[in-house]
């Protein structure tokens, strides 16, 4: 049973809040100095040393703002599921290696992919609890995409995690299959094309569950002003950004354990394997970054319709070869 101390401290400091907080400010920094440098722009350079600390003032903005609703809006159970799915994404950061005592049992994929499952339609929760007409469309459209790549980017985070617990006894859990995820892509030409399939399907999933281009549909300023948040407002905006945020770096963190090698060349060093972690996912929020702000938005339809005729067969195949009984 783990120390109750070491319970509360990843919890509330490491891996837990105040790191979560700490690191979206280091990436919403980073990804708007990113966007301003393609699109010849300066960024944030204000608030703190180079504008670092700018995202940190929107959001305590926000916060202080008066809290308003519309005539038909849900008033407490948005703000009880948001907080769920804040709690979920802090979660999710204590089953991982850069956690000081991971939590980890057989067959936890199970949870984290419900945990994972979880924190998009919170949001979708989110955004109909508070109706408007452009609201109404971004959350269908959003519906719609994460019906779409929801059910494939599951198929596809559990391709190493099932070639790991067959060929090293990781017990279908996301931390035992970290730690060998280098040794995955050399057991044989068949199980290196299954992962080959299983990352490629990753990340399509990943950048549609995320809403990066050409799959942001669901937000599309130009079209539906600002989609899924067009009516928040003030604190309840916070929240739904807080939680946006903070799963843009959850998904490229579990890519980077399952596809990326993880700590490696460090594994047995919790330190440096720790940094080289937060590296990698930090290059994997960038190059995601990039690919945002350069490719222009899909029509709703042809996000769907993507999705379905390369997504779900590069993860359905991918799932078959992994579990294929031969090398």
């Amino acid at each position: 049973m783990m120390d109750p101390i070491i319970f509360l401290i990843q919890a509330l400091i490491y891996p837990g809040l105040l790191f979560t907080i700490a690191f979206i400010i280091f990436t919403q920094w980073l990804s708007r100095k990113i966007t301003a440098r393609i699109q010849y722009r300066r960024g944030p350079v204000y608030a703190g040393p180079t504008g670092l600390l700018q995202p940190l003032a929107d959001l305590l903005k926000l916060v202080m703002k008066k809290d308003l609703v519309n005539k038909y809006s849900l008033r407490v159970s948005p703000l009880i599921v948001i907080s769920i799915v804040i709690g979920a994404l802090i979660t999710v950061f204590s089953v991982t290696p850069i956690a000081i005592k991971p939590l980890y049992a057989d067959f936890d994929i199970i949870i984290l992919l419900y945990l994972l499952l979880l924190i998009p339609f919170g949001l979708a929760y989110l955004a109909v609890a508070h109706p408007n007409p452009y609201t109404v469309i971004g959350a269908g459209r959003y519906i719609a995409l994460l019906f779409s790549s929801e059910p494939a980017y599951a198929i596809s985070i559990l391709v190493p995690v099932i070639i790991a617990s067959r060929y090293f006894d990781a017990g279908y859990s996301l931390y035992p299959t970290s730690l060998v995820s280098p040794q995955l892509w050399t057991i044989s030409p068949l199980k290196t094309f299954s992962m080959i399939l299983a990352s490629i399907a990753g990340f399509l999933g990943l950048m549609s569950i995320l809403m990066i281009k050409p799959f942001d549909t669901p937000e599309a300023e130009s079209e539906l002003y600002w989609g899924i948040f067009t009516e928040l407002g003030g604190p309840r905006l916070a929240l739904g950004f807080f939680a946006k945020f903070a799963e843009k770096i959850v998904y490229p963190l579990i890519y980077v354990l399952l596809f990326l090698g993880g700590a490696w060349p460090f594994n047995g060093n919790w330190i440096l394997g720790t940094l080289v972690i937060l590296v990698k996912t930090t290059i994997v929020f960038a190059v995601l970054t990039i690919i945002d702000t350069s490719l222009p938005r899909y029509k709703p339809e042809q996000a769907v319709r993507y999705l379905w005729k390369y997504l779900y067969p590069l993860s359905i195949v991918s799932l078959i070869l992994a579990l294929a009984p031969w090398k």
